[in-house]
Formats: C-alpha cells, sequence, structure tokens
C-alpha cells in the first residue's frame, strides 16, 4: 500500500495504509499506527513539520523539534484542519508547503468520491475537486479553486501554484490556466527537482478504449451499475493478475509475452519537467513492467525515491545513472 513520500533533510518519510514508515536504504522503521488510512503527507524542513491527511478528511500537522519520542509525538498535533466553510473533505490527497510561511495547500480530489475510489469518480466523470489554503499558524483557510475535474496534487514552483487537474490531463496554475496540457496520463502529486524543474507522477496511462467509454453514457452507467468495479473498462493501478480482466485493445499476449506496446490497462511513469515547465525526460514502467501505479516521487541525496502504489514497493533511481538500482 506504499502511496506518498515526503522529505525531510536526510529523512524520507512514506506512507502505506494507515502505517508511517521512516526509510533509510534498504530498511524500514515504523514510526506511527494511525487509526485511519494516510492519504497525503508533507514535510516542511526549516519548522521540522510533518503534515498528515487522514482518511482524505482531515489534516494534522506535528512539530518532529519537540519529539521525545516518534510514538509520542504523533498523539498530539500542533494544528488540525476538518473544514472549510463548514464544508467538509472527502478526499484529500496530496499537501503542500509554502516554502516561505509554511501554510499549506492541499488538494481534496472529489466531494463525491473517496480517495480509494478515484475510479468511481473518473467513469461518473466527476467535476467536484477542490483545493485549499490553510495558514495554520493564523488558524485560517480559504478554498483557491472549485469545480476541478479531481484535484491530485499541489506545489509551490517558481513562486507559481501548480496543481494537477487528473480528469483533464493538464497541470494549471491557482487561477486556472492551463500550463502543462495533453498529458498521455491521468496526472497526480509533484515534487521538486534539484536542478530547479520538478518531478510529475502520472498513476495511470490515457487509451483509446478508456476514452471512448467515457463517451458512452449508457454504457457507463449500466458497466458502473453492473459490473465488479476491479473489471470495468477503467485504468488500474495495477493489472494482469486476473483472467477476468478486459481486454484493453491490442492489450493481449503474442507467443505467450504480453506486447510491450498494448494499450495500457496500468502503467508505470515519471516525469521530468524543467523550470520553464518543459518536459526533458521520463522514467516508464511499461505494460509488461510490474511497478506501475506511480503516485508519488521524491529526490534525496542523489537518488529520486518513487512509490509504486500498485506493486506496493518503493523504487529507486540514481539520477546519474542510466539504470535502475535493483
Amino acid at each position: 500500500h506504499a502511496d506518498d513520500l515526503a522529505v525531510m533533510g536526510h529523512q524520507l518519510f512514506l506512507s502505506s495504509a494507515n502505517n508511517l514508515y521512516l526509510l533509510k536504504d534498504q530498511n524500514r522503521q515504523l514510526l506511527h499506527s494511525f487509526k485511519n488510512e494516510i492519504t497525503a503527507l508533507a514535510a516542511f524542513e526549516p519548522g521540522q513539520l510533518l503534515a498528515v491527511a487522514l482518511d482524505g478528511q482531515s489534516i494534522e500537522i506535528f512539530d518532529l523539534s519537540r519529539q521525545t519520542s516518534f510514538d509520542n509525538t504523533f498523539q498530539k498535533p500542533v494544528a488540525q484542519l476538518e473544514q472549510i466553510d463548514k464544508q467538509g473533505f472527502v478526499s484529500i490527497n496530496s499537501i503542500g508547503f509554502h516554502p516561505a510561511d509554511g501554510s499549506l495547500v492541499f488538494t481534496d480530489g472529489s466531494k463525491q468520491q473517496a480517495y480509494r475510489n478515484w475510479c468511481h469518480d473518473l467513469m461518473n466523470k466527476g467535476t467536484t475537486g477542490r483545493v485549499g489554503r490553510w495558514n495554520w499558524q493564523q488558524t485560517s483557510a480559504e478554498w483557491i479553486r472549485q469545480d476541478l475535474q479531481y484535484a491530485f496534487g499541489a506545489m509551490f514552483h517558481q513562486g507559481e501554484l501548480l496543481l494537477s487537474e487528473s480528469w483533464s490531463h493538464r497541470i494549471i496554475n491557482s487561477q486556472g490556466q492551463p500550463v502543462i496540457t495533453e498529458l498521455v496520463g491521468y496526472p497526480s502529486r509533484m515534487s521538486q527537482a534539484g536542478d530547479g524543474g520538478f518531478w510529475l507522477t502520472c498513476f495511470a496511462c490515457r487509451s483509446q478504449l478508456v476514452e471512448f467509454v467515457l463517451k458512452e453514457k449508457q454504457f457507463r452507467k449500466k458497466m458502473i451499475e453492473e459490473i465488479d468495479p476491479r473489471y470495468w473498462i477503467a485504468p488500474m493501478l495495477s493489472s494482469g493478475q486476473d483472467f477476468l480482466e478486459p481486454l484493453q485493445g491490442a492489450g493481449v499476449k503474442s507467443m505467450g509475452v504480453l506486447k510491450p506496446w498494448a494499450p495500457p490497462r496500468s502503467y508505470g511513469l515519471v516525469m521530468h519537467f524543467d523550470a520553464q515547465a518543459r518536459l526533458t525526460g521520463s522514467l516508464h514502467s511499461r505494460v509488461d513492467g510490474h511497478h506501475h501505479g506511480i503516485t508519488a516521487a521524491v529526490e534525496q541525496d542523489g537518488y529520486l525515491y518513487m512509490a509504486s502504489k500498485g506493486s506496493g514497493r518503493v523504487l529507486r533511481y540514481k539520477l546519474d545513472d542510466p539504470e535502475f538500482l535493483k
């Protein structure tokens, strides 16, 4: 259930279901088990602060500089947010700290579907995503944008707030103006790169068949009502383990081998953009790979760490090495 990553100096944090881990090399230390699922993480190094979204419905901020032990620290948040303008949250899936003042921005993917039900929001063509800002030190919060086609990622870059709008396959700014458009997948979380650019994850890729199904209202309605969600004609975080999965166009085996160029039901994709938001490179786990459903990517000490929710693994890529480290 590896999902989100956060970096604080030489510390790398990982969320997995309701567990918070500290990672070092190939070892992990369990810091705390929350009562609810962790749906987003963010770290603010100057203040030694860690923000945690729980069950998509609240955000808690913890001051790690005061810790006597990690477990005691996570019992007592220094601030908590559960609503804005008497509107509760449903699907908080990404958090970002402002690099100057430590205020928070966050994305609430959908007002109708919980974080784990993102595919339901896609198949229902949801447009209820929201982005909020929380100045927790002054106990004030406000909505920045609403009515988005699934908000899933927020990051400050070059003095501008960037937001992922998944079902529109684009990155926008806080005014709703497109910054990056026509992405090949459904964009999610972003993080700063050491060269002044940024990393963008796509947790699933688009395909012609899914795009066609999204245009067929009656078919989608009947599919949602009658078919197990695992077998919808829809993108997934992982695939290939169940013979009941629907065929996806050319996504079939030839001579016992799945065609690596076949339209993807699941895929692994991380993209690098420079400071001017121009695409400069990408990392792939293709259709016949296993490291699919990349939901987070962060840079630390010369490596790029990625959470593959589809495979339940954390991956590591050496930034000056063309090959993955195993």
